[in-house]
């Protein structure tokens, strides 16, 4: 009898060793890998997204401004002044007046089109940066056929 179970110990002995030496996980240098691949993507995303959050927020503010144009007759500094409390409304720092362009339709003293292009730089690590290049467009003047 104590041979037999002695047989048995031996037989679980060698079966544990089989399983640990067929066990599959992630060492320690796969997690810090798998960490350091997660950990560049959200700092890329936590830089992107305010940039296009921004963005987002000039594209709702020109769509306002179309119909601004359509409804009423504005001057150049009306446009400005405008466009201008509805960026500090909407907290819109990136687009300053050099990146506005205000123009009149052909015979016409008021304005019909608007174009914001501007570019927005992010620090992302050392001397990297994420830069983002945005352009959006009104034009309110009939088209003639």
């Amino acid at each position: 009898m104590p041979v037999v179970s002695y047989g048995t110990e031996l037989v679980t002995q060698l079966s544990r060793r089989k399983a640990l030496k067929n066990q599959r996980g992630l060492t320690l240098i796969s997690w810090i890998l798998i960490l350091g691949i997660i950990a560049f993507f959200a700092t890329v995303a936590m830089r992107l997204l305010p940039m296009y959050q921004e963005y987002y927020g000039v594209l709702q503010i020109m769509d306002g401004m179309e119909t601004e144009l359509k409804n009423n007759k504005l001057t150049k500094n009306q446009v400005l002044s405008l466009l201008n409390k509805r960026f500090n409304t909407g907290y819109i720092f990136s687009v300053k007046e050099d990146n506005i362009e205000i123009s009149r339709g052909k015979d016409n003293v008021y304005v019909t089109k608007i174009v914001i292009d501007y570019e927005v730089r992010k620090p992302f690590m050392a001397q990297i940066d994420l830069i983002g290049h945005f352009r959006t467009e009104v034009d309110v003047e009939p088209k003639r056929k």
